[in-house]
């Protein structure tokens, strides 16, 4: 198997892919991309079997170009979800480093919005660069060399440049966490087909000119005593004021209330895509600080 990805390397998207690939029980074979779109293309394409991207972080919120690529093309399929702790560190060049006399500290805008408060209290005087990745800071730390130059990023990030730690879970909010999803062209018509599925996504166009058009649909799984845990709206390409959504629903212990409940949006909604039923897996947070255990 062949999984695409979000690179370049040691960024937290190869973190995932690895866990997803682990997770799963997955032998493949990784190929890094540019971007989220470049990589569904791979699998969307068939250079790829199965394309592992990002859809949500619990800060950050919904990754929009995974929700528009699946709300666009119609033959994509969540096969399954991985929840990755996300866990930044400092890192430097040199372990000899002491943080009081780093200048610059360099990564990606999000990941140092992550880490304001500990860059606030422990490196309050030093410029902090943007990038436009970790994995850029971390090639230009690498390469400088520079003793008063350091960079936030995660556990995989220093090891593929061959960094030294000089913080760890430097990260403001222990509980951040990632949502990453991986995507296979559709071959399954129904969730029932996936027997260890614990949760289903659909994507559907409502009437938004007509008032309680929404509340009707979520009717649907309220009455049935089914839980709706994610909610999301995008608009309708083209029309402004209308809008189209995304429902991530628990399976209950009854899959036929789960089928009838499907049925009755698919008729409410002037659209309505199936995008997959499949389980969800978490890297657990004390098995992930002790495999990502710095010396």
């Amino acid at each position: 198997m062949k999984i695409s990805y979000l690179g370049p390397k040691g960024t937290f998207t190869e973190e995932a892919v690895h866990g997803y690939a682990k997770a799963y029980k997955l032998q493949a074979e990784y190929e890094a991309y540019s971007t989220i779109d470049a990589a569904l293309e791979a699998m969307y394409k068939g250079a790829v079997d199965l394309a592992v991207v990002p859809i949500e972080n619990s800060l950050g919120g919904t990754v929009l170009t995974t929700s528009d690529y699946l709300a666009e093309f119609d033959e994509c399929e969540i096969l399954g979800e991985l929840l990755l702790p996300i866990v930044h560190y400092l890192w430097g060049s040199q372990s000899s480093i002491d943080i009081k006399n780093v200048k610059k500290v360099y990564s990606h805008p999000q990941a140092l919005r992550q880490c304001k408060g500990y860059l606030d209290t422990y490196l309050p005087r030093a410029e902090r660069v943007e990038t436009s990745s970790t994995a850029e800071a971390a090639q230009l730390v690498s390469q400088h060399k520079d003793s008063q130059e350091a960079l936030v990023g995660g556990y995989t990030l220093g090891l593929t440049y061959d960094l030294s730690c000089l913080a760890k879970a430097i990260q403001d909010n222990q509980l951040n966490t990632t949502r990453f999803i991986g995507v296979r062209r559709k071959k399954d018509a129904h969730y029932l087909a996936n027997k260890k599925a614990d949760k289903v996504s659909v994507w559907c166009q409502l009437d938004g000119m007509r008032p309680g058009s929404l509340c009707e649909s979520l009717l649907l799984f309220a009455k049935r005593h089914i839980n709706l845990v994610r909610i999301e709206s995008r608009p309708a390409k083209g029309r402004l004021g209308e809008y189209t959504f995304f429902f991530d629903i628990a399976i209950p212990g009854n899959p036929q209330v789960m089928t009838e409940a499907l049925e009755e949006l698919k008729q409410l909604a002037s659209d309505y895509r199936f995008l997959g039923a499949y389980e969800s897996k978490q890297v657990e947070r004390k098995e992930f600080n002790k495999v990502n255990e710095v010396e």
